[in-house]
């Protein structure tokens, strides 16, 4: 009977018996798969044996099996929606395995690193870390790890839309799967396939194989994977108008899905719900649970969720005349959106993919290259063995001609590979240069696009409310003004930053002046903003400058909104060769260890990773707030 045809209870039961008569790495072993095993029917129960396998690994001093106990500490964190935890638990164990020669440990670290990549919304990362995965897989010719492989690249693959790439990885595990007699991994498959024919609109052929992908995990007893079938299901019904059958399945998912809280999905499935909650036109419903959805995101930190749940919101407070919430939660969108622009990741995936391929290309062709001089070698010295001492020179001969023509061409592959960097480094300043272009233009379109996409709502609300007299449309002028103003400072930026190769920071410290005199006049002078220090005489590429600028901007922002502080500091100092910004506040502050971070906080994060902008932010309450910049030019 294939493994995952029988019932999962009762491979814990065989695996549990077998625990009296197991001791030392053995019995730690078994915790561990228990723990595992565990996971597709009880959270709790997975957590305490694999708990008990770690306690007795580290009792023994076993350093590499403690390792293999903390991947399965990140598995659970994983499928609880937790993927940053789940990455910390990851790279405590990578030192460890990447040191052992056990080549499976260190393809399924590298699975389960690119999975939590996934939920991340990192796909570059997850793309990288299953590639090396599937290379550990083949080294060890581990058939069900590398058909696991094939399907999570279909995943990775389908997450940039590269749908025919993503199938054709979907389809080779699934033979693979169904050559080795795995119905629940076939199961997975099918739910895999179901969510493609979704994304091409061909609700029918979802259907068939999410019915598929469901009776396959029935079948094998894997409760929680139902979920995914359910909610496939649940899509494809969405997608032909079907609304009460679409409510019902992802209403079934979402039970299984808190049940095993796993709020990343659940939190999704929400949204999911509001949506159709919208196209049945009952958008009070709609509004109640994605609001619900929405303060879900922001506590548990899903970014991705946030993200949708903005987009649905303001759908919703548009519809039904709520348009100061819509605007909110429009600009909010934007500034989540500018953090997770896919294209650059998604061209990086399809180089990692480019790479691993001629890679594996070019280590069959060395390998036949060494069989053919073995093959050659063994022939002549078969021969020169009936030759007699001749032979002997003969054989020198040739070793010595076969160590002439390799140095040879090792000598005209280093020459190829320096022309080729040269080349390499050229391409790389040019596509520098453009993405630097490309970035400000999206930078353009976004915030300016999205203020004037806003700017028309107000004059259609206007145009419809002309007869609700003239408070109400003295409220809608004074509201077109605030936003005209924001337009144009935006504009302004962005055409600053685009008009220039480079940024001086004294650049940067007149743009932070003239936001101190934006600040003094929008509060009446309530709040004053100091510039104090003198920058460097350095200067900055245009990308990192911008995003320099815009994350003082934030922070200055953040501390009129936040803070209650009359005075805001911003100081300029160069320490140890960096330049260093400081943004300080003498307000309220607020708790880092219990309040929410909010999206404020993720973008300028974001934007510092991206720019090379180390990023600190330090609050006390009632003593107010620090964010410090640093940057090395």
């Amino acid at each position: 009977m294939p493994f995952f045809a029988q019932d999962i209870q009762q491979q814990i039961s065989a695996l549990k018996d077998s625990l009296k008569l197991k001791k030392g790495e053995d019995r730690i072993l078994a915790l561990k798969d228990i723990g595992m095993k565990f996971r597709s029917i009880n959270y709790d129960s997975a957590w305490y044996y694999t708990k008990i396998g770690y306690s007795e690994a580290i009792e023994q001093q076993n350093e590499y099996l403690a390792a293999r106990l903390t991947i399965s500490f990140g598995i659970l964190e994983n499928g609880n929606g937790n993927s940053l935890e789940a990455l910390k638990y990851y790279k405590r164990a990578l030192p460890t395995i990447i040191n052992s020669d056990d080549h499976f440990a260190k393809g399924a670290l590298y699975t389960n690193m690119s999975n939590a990549y996934e939920k991340i919304g990192e796909v570059d990362h997850s793309v990288s870390y299953q590639l090396k995965a599937l290379q550990e897989f083949e080294v060890s010719k581990d058939s069900i790890w590398i058909a696991g492989s094939y399907n999570n690249l279909g995943s990775r693959y389908q997450a940039i839309e590269e749908y025919d790439t993503s199938e054709n990885y979907f389809k080779k595990a699934r033979d693979l799967y169904g050559q080795l007699g795995y119905e629940y991994y076939v199961a997975l498959i099918n739910n895999n396939l179901a969510s493609i024919y979704l994304l091409r609109k061909d609700y029918v052929k979802a259907m068939v194989y999410a019915d598929k992908s469901l009776e396959g995990f029935v079948s094998s007893g894997a409760y929680f994977e139902t979920a995914t079938s359910l909610y496939n299901l649940g899509y494809a019904h969405q997608g032909s108008k079907e609304f009460d059958l679409a409510l019902d399945y992802f209403e079934k998912a979402l039970k299984i899905q808190q049940e095993k809280e796993d709020w990343y999905v659940a939190i999704h499935l929400k949204n999911d719900i509001a949506k159709t909650y919208i196209l049945q036109g009952k958008l009070n419903k709609a509004k109640a649970i994605a609001d619900q959805a929405y303060d879900e995101a922001l506590q548990k930190g899903i970014v991705l969720a946030q993200l949708e749940l903005c987009n649905t919101l303001s759908e919703i407070n548009n519809n039904l005349g709520n348009y100061g919430e819509a605007y909110t939660f429009l600009q909010q969108s934007v500034k989540i959106n500018d953090s997770l622009k896919s294209d650059e990741r998604a061209k990086e995936v399809l180089n990692l993919k480019e790479k691993y391929e001629s890679e594996q290309k070019e280590n069959e062709i060395l390998r036949q290259q060494n069989q053919l001089v073995e093959s050659e070698l063994s022939i002549k010295k078969r021969n020169n063995m009936l030759m007699g001492s001749g032979g002997l020179v003969a054989i020198l001969l040739i070793v010595g001609f076969v160590l002439f023509r390799e140095q040879k061409i090792k000598a005209k592959n280093f020459e190829r590979e320096t022309v080729l960097e040269k080349a390499m480094a050229e391409a790389r300043a040019q596509e520098n240069l453009k993405e630097q272009r490309l970035r400000i233009a999206r930078d353009l379109h976004d915030n300016i696009g999205s203020q004037l996409t806003y700017l028309t709502s107000l004059t259609d609300s206007a145009k419809r409310g002309i007869d609700k007299g003239e408070v109400f449309l003295m409220e809608k002028l004074t509201q077109m003004k605030q936003f005209s103003l924001v337009t144009i400072s935006e504009l302004r930026d962005t055409i600053w930053a685009m008009n220039k190769d480079e940024i001086s920071l004294e650049d940067i410290k007149e743009r932070t002046q003239q936001l101190a005199a934006t600040v003094h006049e929008a509060t009446d002078d309530k709040t004053r903003v100091k510039v104090k220090g003198t920058p460097a005489n350095r200067v900055l590429n245009a990308f990192v400058g911008m995003n320099l600028f815009r994350i003082i901007q934030e922070s200055v922002n953040n501390a009129v909104k936040h803070s209650g502080s009359e005075l805001i500091e911003v100081i300029f100092n160069e320490i140890d060769g960096a330049v260093q910004i400081v943004v300080l506040d003498f307000g309220r502050g607020f708790n880092t260890s219990k309040e929410s971070t909010g999206n404020g906080l993720h973008i300028m994060r974001n934007r510092a990773e991206k720019a090379g902008v180390d990023f600190e932010q330090e609050s006390k309450l009632g003593k107010g707030t620090k964010v410090t910049l640093r940057v090395r030019v």
